[in-house]
């Protein structure tokens, strides 16, 4: 029964994968490439964590909390920028 969640999971998140691609990719303001851009890191925290699931645990768990992390901080920066008005559209 969990690989079968599991494939559902995979192509729920190779679904969202493509959809935030072409988010990421026309746009139209910088506000939506920034949300796509967090989008994806989501999407791979979220692969990360089914590999995790599936095997060698504490290697993904660690790489998933990692790129969450960076993916935050990255995301906050560039609100900030955007905000400010430093970051053009």
């Amino acid at each position: 029964m969990t690989g079968a969640l599991d494939l559902v999971a995979a192509l729920l998140l190779l679904a969202g994968v493509v959809l935030a691609l072409l988010r990421a990719l026309r746009g139209p303001t910088m506000v939506d490439r920034v949300a796509a851009v967090d989008a994806l890191a989501l999407m791979v925290i979220g692969w990360l964590l089914l590999e995790a699931r599936r095997g060698e645990g504490r290697v993904y768990l660690d790489a998933a909390l990692g790129l969450a992390l960076f993916s935050f901080v990255g995301v906050v920066l560039l609100a900030r920028l955007l905000g400010r008005g430093e970051v053009d559209d």
